[in-house]
């Protein structure tokens, strides 16, 4: 089996922390100091390191993919609580069949959550 960590460049682990675990509620797999990963259930792994060549790519997005709407609409609904900002609510995309939002974590990355209905 071949497993995946997918890295971003980030400037404050602590920020990292704060969103992946407490709001998300993922489990650190390792803590490398300057580089934290996260497990994804079986689904690979996500890292993000202070140490990687600087600047932040605009293009990249970390899409998360639940079961259901509902499950869509319950992080909507926990990010709303958290964040301090106004996160647009999910609406379904017709182009690719899925239902989403998208919101910056506290690094300025860019999230999607979706899940697919076709």
């Amino acid at each position: 089996m071949i497993d995946v960590v997918h890295f971003y460049k980030v400037d404050n682990l602590d920020n990292v922390r704060a969103f992946y675990e407490k709001v998300l509620g993922l489990s650190l797999y390792k803590d490398q100091g300057k580089c934290l990963i996260y497990d994804l259930n079986g689904f690979g792994k996500i890292g993000f390191c202070t140490h990687h060549p600087k600047g932040k790519s605009e293009t990249s997005c970390i899409t998360f993919v639940f079961s259901s709407r509902g499950a869509v609409d319950a992080m909507h609904k926990t990010l709303s609580e958290t964040l301090e900002t106004n996160i647009k609510k999910p609406t379904f995309n017709e182009t690719f069949g899925i239902y989403h939002f998208f919101v910056h974590d506290y690094e300025g990355l860019l999230l999607e959550f979706q899940v697919f209905e076709k």
